[in-house]
């Protein structure tokens, strides 16, 4: 009798598993005909969570841009190889001798291991003036008033040619979500520019002040006063170690006087070093050094400072929550670094060797999601979503990495005419992806979120 019972209610919680997912059919069917994805290619994957079986899908195996979705499975990687203790180390040193009168005969060096984290504002104790005063305090309390220059040790990334990956469009390098990466990355390598719009349509927009200005860049204002309604469609073109900003576009006579748009520094290295010279009070004649590879014997060096930063849990979890895309581009650099591969086959050879997945299917160009170039099947990401939360032991802090939209725990994804989410929703997991729709993207994002409420 009792074995009956326990039949009765599994056929029961079958047909209803079966009834959510005819509904979930027709929806995706009318979901299809919308006009926005008339010209679109798109690509669904939803699994049983608790089997890894198929529940639905429709173009599975078709490679996608998949924006910041993309950032799931790079968390997901970083967790797995490098570990959710993992702490990046920025050590602050000193060489040569210091004479009585505090003259350091040689130089203040700042050694980066790729810390994305440091000078950052979403942490007490990485923030920029923390940190910065710390290292003042430790180089003024050894007696140095002066020395001979600040060098910026970069050597533990040989090739530094490539702060930015190859994927990434002209358009978004000069703006914060375009930031680069560097083995010295400080505050998270972004600067603010506040603005405000002019008297009237057609007026130049005014550029109020920079806070913290990157060093050496002259800025060009091109922007102009746009009608009601228009918004904010400025753009900042800056490219990785330029020395001219252009601001070009709009901002709406409507919008909020002293509005702040982001930046990217052009040379996060160099940002550091101006930073600590300003903090010292050494003068701009100061020389400011760049060393690339391990060519100078830094056994002769004093250490002042190790600096840690939080845990790879935390970092993975802003990383996810506020996609920034210079974390993911230094975590894939860090893996290959640990396991001597090339950066851009870590996402590859991590879904095939872990997830049996093939590396075909995971043609990818960053580690963030932003190059249009990256191509990645609904299947691979479901299926790395999948495996990690029935084999990995941090999956808590991932999913909890992971933010909650519109009720659902996911993580969406938007470049120019692509949006896309991944996560978990009532016993699945799924991946979505639209390529190439049309019209606005909140409408298409809204069209998405009352697909998946069917899932709910």
């Amino acid at each position: 009798m009792k074995f009956l019972f326990i039949f009765i209610n599994l056929c029961i919680g079958y047909q209803v598993y079966a009834l959510r997912n005819t509904n979930f059919s027709t929806v995706w069917t009318n979901f299809t005909q919308d006009l926005q994805l008339s010209h679109a290619t798109y690509s669904i994957t939803i699994l049983d969570n608790s089997t890894g079986n198929i529940i639905f899908s429709f173009n599975k195996d078709v490679g996608l841009a998949p924006a910041s979705t993309l950032k799931t499975v790079t968390g997901a990687a970083a967790l797995h190889y490098l570990g959710k203790d993992y702490r990046y180390k920025t050590l602050l040193e000193y060489s040569g001798n210091i004479n009585p009168f505090g003259i350091l005969n040689g130089y203040i060096y700042i050694v980066g291991s790729g810390d994305p984290s440091l000078g950052s504002w979403r942490w007490n104790e990485t923030m920029g003036k923390v940190i910065m005063q710390r290292w003042v305090n430790l180089i003024a309390g050894k007696g140095i008033k002066h020395c001979r220059g600040i060098v910026l040790d970069l050597s533990v990334w040989p090739d530094q040619t490539q702060t930015i990956p190859a994927g990434y469009t002209w358009g978004d390098l000069g703006n914060y979500y375009g930031a680069g990466s560097s083995a010295l990355n400080w505050r998270e390598n972004q600067f603010r520019l506040i603005l405000s719009p002019g008297l009237a349509v057609g007026d130049p927009v005014i550029l109020v002040y920079i806070d913290h200005p990157p060093p050496s860049v002259i800025f060009i204002n091109e922007l102009i006063t746009g009608p009601p309604g228009s918004g904010d469609r400025t753009n900042l073109y800056l490219a990785p170690d330029g020395t001219y900003g252009y601001l070009r576009g709009s901002l709406g006579i409507d919008s909020s006087k002293n509005i702040s748009i982001g930046g990217a520094i052009p040379n996060s290295a160099l940002f550091i070093a101006d930073e600590l010279r300003q903090g010292m009070g050494w003068s701009n004649a100061t020389s400011i050094k760049i060393i690339y590879r391990k060519d100078i014997n830094s056994t002769n060096r004093t250490t002042l400072d190790i600096y840690q930063s939080p845990p790879m849990s935390e970092i993975i979890y802003w990383f996810e929550q506020s996609s920034i895309n210079m974390y993911g581009e230094v975590l894939v650099r860090t893996i290959a670094q640990m396991i001597n591969s090339s950066i851009n086959s870590i996402l590859p050879v991590y879904c095939e060797t872990e997830h049996g997945i093939e590396q075909t299917e995971v043609a990818v160009m960053d580690g963030s999601g932003l190059s249009p170039e990256n191509r990645i099947t609904t299947w691979a990401i479901a299926r790395v979503l999948y495996n990690v939360q029935q084999r990995s032991p941090w999956f808590p802090l991932y999913e909890h990495a992971l933010p909650t939209t519109n009720g659902i725990r996911m993580k969406g994804g938007y470049i120019h005419n692509a949006l896309s989410y991944a996560g978990y929703v009532n016993h699945q997991v799924f991946s979505i992806i639209t390529n190439n729709f049309n019209g606005q993207t909140i409408t298409m994002r809204q069209k998405i979120w009352d697909l998946l409420d069917t899932l709910k």
